[in-house]
């Protein structure tokens, strides 16, 4: 989390932050303080949001005269219950807040709502319930939900929501400082905890006799335990057998890819979230578009990848909605660059390999496959890995995982985070002029580009590939 002394010094009174269900929005009263916060807090903030998303941008507004303190009211003011100087146990952000009344429940994901359902108003047998299914069908939303309900039911519930990649992050912290008794103490002490992600501890041994000692603690306190993993228990490489056994003990409930029908509710789901009105004929065509795409069932993240890209068409150009502003085939079909005359399928052409996209990224930005596909943290190697899983999910039919793999990372969650990011920096950044840092390596007719004329570059040095293909 973010100390006190560095909240003073980066936070207050010279940003704001608010939420929404996109996540947590920044804003920097300078470009500079932007870069820092993008460069030293990202990942703090993330875990104080509960959302994988956090977007930087540049608003001078927020900086107010005579020592630049925020006015009452404002969304600085709401600061504290984000960003703590100390790990508690918190409930899920009321901004981020997903409950389990709002979970569209289909075929493919009713039996693990209906078990989530059960475990969260304390089913007296079920101390431990464990969620399963591949990336982007609602496993976290089920978990948030779990805490969301158990909150709204018991007051005063110590109640915890947070990943595997966090739990092992604050546990390396508190050995490392000496305060492991803190440690224990903060998640030992909880009525519910809710641990996401579970897979990341693979292989992690010393996190795993943690981990087991902990669920140990909160079963014999009476507490409950919720998982949600990419995995099924027994699936999970190098999972020490007792916590399989924990794990076994409770629920174990899997979450399938979701059904034509299902995709379709989603997708109007996410529009109206978002402030679309599709007509019937839009939303069944992007489902389509997006089976085709995905090459089977896609995922909600997919679905929702596919409406960004349409909310912006329909909002730039507001003349391809329908009479009563709802969005048409037409604008649809703009937006996802389909031709008048395909119905559902993807524009032809064979998809890429992830090998073939960063192979070309690398050599175009001067990066070192070996430096892409390691732990550096170079700038020119974080935005190349950003871009990479950009341009994998524009041009090649693979799920998160399967890039995360493909680039050597341990965990897709990192995947999904850099993604994420590079797109709140394209929004809100994207016109700024490359660091120095990223500009050395680069081909001559790439260091002038600001960063989405870099992508957009890049973006067309791929299609060149693919088409030579």
């Amino acid at each position: 989390m973010v100390g006190i002394v560095q909240y003073s010094r980066y936070f207050q009174g010279q940003t704001r932050l608010s939420m929404s269900e996109e996540g947590l929005l920044v804003r920097a009263g300078s470009d500079i303080l932007a870069r820092l916060i993008e460069r030293r807090f990202v990942r703090e903030l993330s875990e104080a949001a509960g959302s994988p998303r956090v977007t930087i941008m540049v608003d001078k507004s927020v900086l107010t005269p005579a020592g630049m303190t925020a006015t009452p009211g404002a969304p600085m003011a709401r600061i504290a219950p984000v960003v703590r100087p100390t790990t508690v146990p918190t409930p899920v952000p009321s901004g981020v807040r997903q409950t389990l009344d709002d979970f569209v429940v289909g075929a493919s994901n009713r039996l693990a709502h209906a078990a989530a359902l059960r475990f969260a108003d304390g089913d007296e047998g079920q101390a431990c319930i464990f969620i399963h299914g591949p990336c982007g069908v609602g496993k976290t939303h089920l978990l948030r939900g779990i805490a969301a309900r158990r909150i709204s039911k018991q007051a005063g519930a110590l109640v915890r929501y947070t990943t595997a990649e966090a739990f092992t992050n604050d546990y390396i912290a508190a050995v490392r400082s000496g305060k492991i008794e803190a440690f224990r103490k903060a998640y030992r002490k909880l009525d519910l905890l809710c641990l996401d992600d579970v897979h990341f501890v693979a292989s992690k041994e010393g996190t795993q006799a943690e981990l087991l000692h902990t669920f140990d603690a909160i079963g014999q306190s009476g507490a409950r335990v919720a998982l949600a993993s990419d995995e099924h228990p027994r699936q999970i490489a190098k999972l020490h057998e007792r916590l399989v056994s924990r794990f076994l003990a409770g629920a174990v409930v899997k979450v399938d890819a979701p059904d034509p029908d299902l995709r379709e509710r989603l997708v109007r789901r996410l529009a109206l979230k978002r402030g679309l009105e599709l007509e019937e004929a839009s939303a069944r065509l992007i489902a389509e578009h997006a089976s085709t795409l995905a090459g089977g069932a896609p995922s909600v993240r997919e679905l929702d990848g596919l409406l960004i890209q349409i909310e912006a068409v329909s909002r730039l150009l507001p003349e391809f909605s329908t009479g009563g502003g709802s969005v048409g085939v037409i604008a649809v079909r703009k937006a996802l660059g389909l031709s008048e005359a395909s119905n559902n399928s993807a524009r032809a052409r064979r998809p890429l390999s992830i090998d073939a996209i960063y192979t070309e990224i690398c050599r175009c930005m001067g990066v070192d496959p070996v430096e892409l596909m390691g732990k550096g943290r170079h700038k020119r190697v974080v935005l190349a890995r950003a871009i990479c899983v950009h341009l994998c999910r524009q041009h090649t039919t693979h799920s998160y995982p399967e890039i995360a793999k493909g680039m050597g990372r341990p965990n897709h969650s990192t995947v999904i985070t850099a993604h994420q990011r590079l797109t709140g920096q394209l929004g809100s950044m994207g016109e700024s002029a490359l660091e120095p840092e990223v500009s050395v390596g680069l081909l001559p007719e790439m260091k002038n580009l600001n960063l989405r004329a870099l992508v957009e570059f890049l973006d067309e040095r791929v299609r060149r590939v693919a088409a030579a293909r």
